[in-house]
C-alpha cells in the first residue's frame, strides 16, 4: 500500500516515511480516544503540517505526479482544518472546567432510602 501512495505522489524511495507518518496516525488516534483528548487532537493537528510540510516538498515542477500531490495537498488542508477547529474547541470546553467530577456523595444507592433497605435480607430468607 505504501509504495502505491509513494508511486501516486511521486515520491519513489519514501516508502519509510509514508509508514512512519501511517504510526504516527494511528498513535495520535489512540491519544484521541482517552480521557484526555487534547494532547491526541493537538498532535494530529501538528501531524496534518508535517503531511502539509512534506507534500510542499514533492510539490516540485520536476515531478510527475505534481496533479495529484496538488489533490492530497487540498484534501490534507481541509483535514487540517477540521482537525485545528476541533482541537480548538475541546481546549476551549476543557479550560472552561467541563470536565469536573460530579459529587454523588449525598446519594446512598437505595432508591427507597437506607431505612426502608434495612432488614430486607433477613425478611426474603
Amino acid at each position: 500500500m505504501r509504495q502505491r501512495v509513494a508511486r501516486a505522489l511521486g515520491m519513489p524511495g519514501k516508502e519509510g516515511l509514508i509508514r512512519a507518518y501511517g504510526a504516527r496516525e494511528v498513535s495520535s488516534g489512540i491519544l484521541s480516544l482517552s480521557a484526555d483528548k487534547k494532547p491526541g487532537l493537538w498532535s494530529r493537528v501538528a501531524g496534518d503540517g508535517l503531511d502539509i510540510a512534506t507534500l510542499l516538498w514533492a510539490f516540485r515542477h520536476d515531478n510527475p505526479k505534481r496533479d495529484n500531490v496538488g489533490l492530497a495537498l487540498v484534501l490534507v488542508a481541509g483535514v487540517t482544518l477540521i482537525d485545528l477547529l476541533t482541537a480548538q474547541k475541546v481546549s476551549a470546553w476543557h479550560a472552561r472546567g467541563g470536565l469536573q467530577p460530579q459529587d454523588f456523595g449525598d446519594r446512598s444507592g437505595f432508591p427507597r432510602g437506607l431505612e426502608a433497605a434495612r432488614g430486607l435480607a433477613r425478611k426474603d430468607m
